[in-house]
């Protein structure tokens, strides 16, 4: 598993290396929402589609002068502004059948070069890795900090969210996926004496929204008394639904 979700974390640095070191991106998330790109008279702005162009209308063609670039599969095509001041919209079809609906216009500054980028792919992408991550993997994500594709982040501060044992604990974040809740929680001491955190004996408050908890974790069990260094900790907690 941890092969398989490193091959699709490779898949989307690939595709964000594939851009060119200078290219502006804008991301496509649907068919509904335009994409607003600036012209001048003076250049030619390039547009990048994620795929082969198969049609394309435009709605005001005596504004603009367009030209497909060849050596590009008919993904780029390039357009300038024939007025000082115009806005007109642009409808592509791709070979997909996706629609990019585009505001060309002088109204915004113009870049030489745009990548239009498929949003909707990276998503399902992102949600396929981190549907492939197991209790293991995102407690290692929350260990290390690190985002992960396709799992979102939430600072969900509850000061004393529970207390057991002689200790306090604190939910500071909630980690999800379309398959997966992780929780990382700040525990604290209030003995004088050292205390140790037993977790299989650790009763949560119930939400069942975020599922069944299958894994827990934490790198320091024992607590030092209340006040002392290391009487603090911190616990990973990972639910199924």
């Amino acid at each position: 598993m941890r092969h398989v979700t490193r091959i699709l974390l490779l898949a989307i640095l690939a595709v964000a290396a594939a851009l060119p070191a200078w290219a502006d991106t804008i991301v496509w998330r649907s068919p509904t929402k335009p994409l607003t790109i600036g012209l001048s008279t003076s250049d030619y702005t390039q547009i990048m589609f994620p795929e082969p162009i198969a049609h394309v209308v435009v709605e005001d063609p005596s504004y603009i002068d367009g030209k497909p670039l060849d050596g590009y599969d008919g993904r780029a095509i390039m357009f300038q502004s024939l007025l000082p001041k115009m806005a007109t919209r642009a409808f592509f079809t791709g070979q997909s059948g996706n629609t990019y609906i585009v505001i060309l216009t002088t109204d915004v500054p113009y870049r030489t070069y745009i990548e239009v980028v498929d949003g909707v792919a990276m998503k399902q992408m992102r949600e396929s890795v981190a549907s492939k991550m197991g209790p293991l993997d995102v407690v290692r994500a929350m260990a290390q900090d690190a985002d992960v594709p396709g799992i979102t982040r939430e600072t969900y501060v509850i000061p004393n969210w529970f207390r057991g044992n002689g200790m306090t604990f604190d939910l500071s974040e909630i980690w999800q996926s379309p398959t997966v809740t992780g929780l990382v929680v700040h525990v604290r001491n209030e003995n004088p004496q050292p205390n140790e955190v037993n977790l299989p004996a650790v009763v949560i408050p119930k939400t069942s929204e975020w599922g069944n908890l299958r894994f827990a974790s934490m790198e320091n069990l024992r607590l030092a008394p209340a006040g002392q260094p290391n009487d603090k900790g911190v616990l990973f907690l990972v639910f199924i639904r």
